[in-house]
């Protein structure tokens, strides 16, 4: 049972994850600080596994000299196990531990523990699958070892942070996707049919500012910013700020693959007459 204590625990979490640094190269780092908040853990490793290719991306909150070593053994044997197979079927997609399969005795027998976890001493593994817009396999694992097994809160919690989990991926895929390209002017939202206030909001969300800087960088009182707010979630059908981020960003990209799709290339040649490759 999850205590006040553990939902404010969650809250300041929850406002790492979703902090304006977060994009697609810092997730992992990102998602690794959120569960450090909420579930105790010696090691967190975020993996996503590509099934078409095989490929398994794998990044750790710390590094070890070890660590590469206990990759291949784990990459050779991992697929054996339902532990480490990648099936986001497994226990109806709810987080699992290494207890839910094998008492700490009988998970020292198998060869993915021999070949891979024992290097490391992590005999209490638990597993997290975030949902992705993608084609990736997202898993995220919490290693411990010693005496101390995952218990219903940490898989309470966890569940819990799930969803958040998945939304901040999708927030860091949404923002990589906008960036590189030349700043948008709010006047683009308002070609969308936002008005003025409103489309600045909306940039301003993109940008990761909470509703305090935005009455200040707008020069307007924060209940202002909240009553825009509003009127953009209704007019998107949005429930929350975050679903109105990613439909902003999802604008804005839209925006610029329309802009790069109307622009020429000039070259002038000193031997040649003006030429345009489109």
């Amino acid at each position: 049972m999850m205590t006040k204590t553990d939902l404010e625990y969650f809250s300041r979490a929850s406002l790492k994850l979703y902090s304006p640094e977060l994009n697609a190269a810092t997730y992992a780092g990102h998602a690794a600080a959120f569960l450090q908040e909420l579930v105790a853990a010696d090691m967190y490793c975020v993996a996503a596994l590509d099934p078409a290719t095989k490929a398994l991306d794998v990044s750790f909150s710390e590094w070890d000299d070890q660590l590469p070593e206990m990759l291949s053994g784990f990459a050779r044997t991992m697929a054996n196990y339902q532990l480490f197979n990648f099936d986001a079927s497994v226990n109806n997609g709810r987080p699992f531990f290494r207890s839910d399969f094998y008492s700490r005795r009988q998970f020292r027998e198998v060869e993915v523990y021999q070949e891979a976890m024992a290097m490391m001493g992590w005999n209490n593994h638990c597993a997290v699958h975030v949902p992705t817009d993608g084609q990736e396999v997202l898993f995220i694992s919490l290693e411990r070892s010693g005496t101390v097994e995952y218990n219903e809160r940490d898989r309470l919690i966890l569940e819990l942070a799930q969803p958040h989990l998945s939304n901040a991926h999708r927030l860091a895929q949404a923002r990589t996707a906008t960036r590189g390209a030349e700043p948008l002017d709010p006047v683009q939202f308002e070609q969308a049919g936002f008005s003025p206030r409103e489309s600045e909001v909306l940039l301003w969300l993109t940008e990761g500012k909470t509703n305090s800087e935005m009455a200040r960088l707008m020069n307007v009182h924060v209940q202002t910013v909240k009553f825009h707010l509003t009127s953009i979630f209704n007019k998107i059908g949005a429930g929350n700020r975050l679903a109105a981020t990613l439909h902003a960003l999802d604008l804005t990209h839209r925006m610029q693959k329309n802009t790069e799709s109307k622009v020429v290339t000039v070259r002038v040649r000193e031997t040649a007459p003006l030429s345009i490759a489109g």
